[in-house]
């Protein structure tokens, strides 16, 4: 799929494939945003963790947690905890016995010292809540 191909899908075919119209309305803006040169997806390679979080969260529909998915899996980055993930929140009150689970910006003060191989500690942490609540 690239972003021209994107851009030539009818809204209602993306609907027949089951998209929401508000995430055809982000698909088509992401499309729109890499076609204009607004969001340059291969710089994004050369900017820290955070100024490429900011160049992805200035799109429409693209929060943090979305930015930090994508640094994760799709660019392999080492050091980045999704916090705002309910999964990972859960195995960390799991793993770490807390009376309930912690906020995001919490969480990101228990796993400072695990930089800079906090993505390889929130694997983990899905992992170990599947394997406990299952």
């Amino acid at each position: 799929m690239t972003p021209e191909r994107l851009m030539e899908i009818s809204e209602q075919s993306l609907r027949e494939a089951g998209l929401s119209f508000r995430k055809i309305e982000y698909a088509k803006g992401l499309a729109e945003a890499v076609l204009n040169g607004s969001l340059d997806i291969d710089g994004l390679a050369t900017l820290s963790n955070e100024e490429a979080i900011q160049a992805i969260t200035n799109l429409r529909g693209f929060g943090r947690w979305s930015a930090e998915i994508y640094l994760l899996f799709s660019m392999g980055r080492k050091d980045v905890f999704p916090a705002d993930d309910l999964g990972v929140l859960v195995g960390l009150k799991q793993l770490k016995g807390l009376a309930e689970k912690p906020t995001a910006k919490q969480a990101r003060e228990i796993v400072n010292h695990w930089a800079p191989w906090r993505s390889i500690g929130a694997l983990f942490l899905w992992h170990y809540y599947h394997q406990h609540t299952e």
